[in-house]
């Protein structure tokens, strides 16, 4: 057997997320599908992590075992034959050592948010882009940002269940912002994410910028560790999966 790993992208807009759910068309849905159309098997895929309804990704990773007589492109080209009815690209396959996963091997990842506030945002945008009506201090953001960069216990910026047992201790080693015209471009890196903790740290960096919440407000809601005492989970629309580093 071979051990595959596949760098995928897709437009998020029209899926229920990455995971397979029965009776919701999903982004590793439609990929599994495709691959049962390739090799004739119901496989299983590993993932580097699960993107929510409507967030896009540049470079998702999966990898997965198939017979030995299929090359990486077979796979590539047989997989974007069977998808081409999908907004979902198969932009490279390549051969790892058995022991890889796409999960557990990864060593990071890397996530951008553009965020628009032009009060007449294009509408071909609104899959794509954040939108706020708010003028924004960019650098007040960029002050804010400094405080959640580093190793923190990040309960009040996700929306995992309390009763989850999760480990809610991230190492944020980057948060990058930007300003183009009307969009905000917000670039984080990270060894791991919590659910929804990039769109809970955006939403709650836009209330600083807006004027709303001061620094002090962002300390107090790194110290209090509940979901109520960050700002609110901003729209999926301008969620990009970047990069996973291996």
């Amino acid at each position: 057997m071979k051990n595959m790993k596949v760098t995928v992208a897709y437009d998020g807009s029209n899926y229920f997320g990455w995971q397979k759910q029965d009776g919701y068309r999903t982004v590793e849905g439609q990929i599994l599908k495709a691959i049962k159309s390739v090799t004739k098997e119901d496989v299983k895929l590993a993932t580097a992590g699960r993107t929510d309804k409507g967030v896009h990704a540049y470079g998702q990773v999966f990898n997965f075992e198939v017979l030995d007589k299929y090359s990486t492109d077979n796979i590539r080209r047989g997989i974007n034959s069977h998808l081409v009815d999908d907004e979902i690209v198969i932009q490279k396959v390549e051969e790892v050592p058995p022991d890889f996963h796409a999960r557990f091997s990864a060593k990071g990842k890397y996530y951008r948010y553009i965020l628009n506030n032009n009060r007449l945002m294009h509408p071909m945008f609104r899959r794509y882009k954040g939108n706020t009506i708010y003028e924004l201090d960019v650098e007040r953001m960029k002050e804010g940002a400094e405080i959640l960069v580093g190793h923190h216990d990040f309960q009040s910026f996700t929306n995992s269940k309390p009763d989850e047992p999760i480990n809610t201790k991230r190492t944020l080693d980057s948060i990058k912002i930007s300003q183009k015209g009307h969009d905000f471009i917000f670039d984080f890196e990270s060894e791991s994410f919590l659910r929804n903790m990039v769109r809970i740290i955006v939403g709650s960096l836009v209330e600083v910028g807006r004027g709303k919440k001061d620094l002090d407000w962002l300390k107090e809601a790194l110290i209090r560790t509940n979901r109520k005492a960050a700002g609110p989970t901003i729209s999926p629309a301008g969620l990009y999966l970047m990069k996973v580093y291996y």
